[in-house]
């Protein structure tokens, strides 16, 4: 299925469908030759910050203190928007394609139950008390989720074409963003009953609610602007431009900032609330979309759909300061409190994607070293590798530390500084290639 919004069905077929001819071989470089990211404000380091992989099936777990993947879950399907339970014990991610609210075991990683919410979901969020979460269906209404149970317990008409979700702080009142009608429904949660719409003008996008509940900011993709919207009025008071396609919207914990990512300028836009402009601009990966921010405030996490990364960027000086290797198409992030159960548990290892990846992506298996250095790897137009080249010890990676589709050639004798030059000069064209229209048209 494609539709106005440009979601196909099947993203990561209709990539590997698209191969582009390559002279011989094409050197792909993982983006890890940044500093790693500032120790966490939290003295125990109880921040974990999960990135949902819309293409590869997988949601990758960064730990905020030491600013790397630690974890790798195999969740299936196409993960979408996310979110997390207050003690941090589960999170709950959309599938667009497959139809279902996936319930993650966060201790475990497993998948503990699949609740159908719907043919098309898409954003989705929890009452603050963590016993209902509410999913937006693209395809028309809002589901209602029973987290005790896992089962889906109703559904509100919200318009045509809903798209994102966003609760008032007393969880009282939810927001329902419809694209094509250009409307949010405003929904009275003890009844599950529309009490009020706000009118505004097609193509709405992401919506949240400040931390105090006196404002609505939601994101119009047409007209390129964030609308500001009084809570207690209903009315609209301004307009931000905050550059071409803002998708996600996040608050700073205490309000005094919004933050919005711009999917086609590779930038997320700083609002002053108070003064109600935008007062810096961030340079982040390609096709930024989801952005949370910490519970000290001090830091962002952007997930970079294109450029398969995630940025940290400070928040007290409006810059990157780190960039982590993640899945593929990164989409979603949340960041929650590390669950109290988390002795014994294993570190999982990155997955693959499977056979007939395209040659501009990058293994799980180099995201695996992501921590002490970079690979780059040379790969055949049928997308098999030669060989792999681990950058920090200029050594020929071991066959069974290979990408599948094997490891020839001997031992490498470039400099280091050669072999990262050609890594970034391969990186760039891997980035040109997922920015054609093609391939931004199977991203949400």
């Amino acid at each position: 299925m494609r539709n106005t919004l440009g979601i196909g069905r099947c993203p990561a077929r209709a990539r590997r469908g698209r191969r582009r001819p390559w002279a011989c071989r094409a050197l792909v470089a993982l983006l890890a030759m940044t500093p790693a990211a500032p120790a966490s404000a939290d003295p125990d380091g109880r921040n974990l910050v999960y990135v949902t992989n819309y293409a590869d099936g997988t949601i990758s777990v960064i730990d905020d203190a030491a600013g790397r993947v630690v974890r790798t879950f195999r969740v299936g399907g196409s993960p979408g928007r996310i979110a997390a339970g207050p003690d941090g014990r589960r999170l709950y991610v959309t599938d667009f394609v497959a139809g279902k609210l996936s319930v993650i075991d966060t201790v475990t990683g497993a998948v503990a139950a699949a609740v159908p919410v719907g043919r098309a979901p898409f954003g989705v969020a929890l009452s603050p008390d963590g016993r209902r979460a509410y999913v937006t269906d693209f395809s028309g209404g809002l589901s209602v989720v029973d987290t005790a149970t896992d089962t889906h317990i109703g559904t509100v008409d919200t318009g045509v074409t809903p798209v994102e979700v966003a609760l008032s702080p007393d969880g009282r009142h939810a927001y329902v963003t419809d694209f094509l009608s250009g409307s949010v429904a405003v929904i009275d949660t003890a009844t599950e009953a529309v009490v009020d719409t706000i009118v505004l003008s097609s193509g709405l996008w992401g919506a949240q609610v400040s931390p105090d509940g006196r404002w609505l900011y939601v994101a119009e993709l047409k007209r390129s602007v964030v609308n500001v919207i009084d809570i207690a009025t209903g009315e609209p008071i301004a307009g931000l431009d905050t550059g071409k396609s803002p998708r996600f919207i996040t608050f700073s914990p205490d309000g005094a900032r919004a933050y919005v990512s711009s999917a086609y300028l590779d930038t997320v836009s700083v609002i002053d609330t108070a003064a109600l402009k935008v007062v810096a601009v961030i340079e982040v990966g390609d096709g930024p979309r989801g952005v949370a921010s910490t519970p000290d405030g001090s830091r962002l996490y952007v997930a970079n759909q294109i450029s398969d990364t995630v940025s940290v960027v400070d928040a007290a000086t409006d810059t990157v300061v780190a960039t982590i290797a993640a899945g593929d198409q990164p989409l979603g992030v949340v960041i929650a409190r590390r669950p109290a159960a988390t002795g014994g548990v294993p570190v999982s290892r990155p997955v693959h994607s499977g056979a007939g990846r395209n040659p501009g992506t990058v293994t799980g298996r180099e995201r695996h070293t992501a921590a002490t250095g970079a690979h780059v790897r040379a790969v055949r137009r049928d997308s098999r590798a030669l060989c792999a080249v681990d950058v920090s010890s200029r050594r020929l990676l071991r066959r069974r530390d290979a990408p599948p589709g094997g490891l020839h050639g001997r031992r490498a004798t470039a400099s280091r500084s050669s072999i990262r030059r050609s890594a970034q000069s391969a990186h760039s064209r891997c980035m040109a290639l997922k920015r054609s229209p093609h391939s931004r048209a199977s991203r949400p």
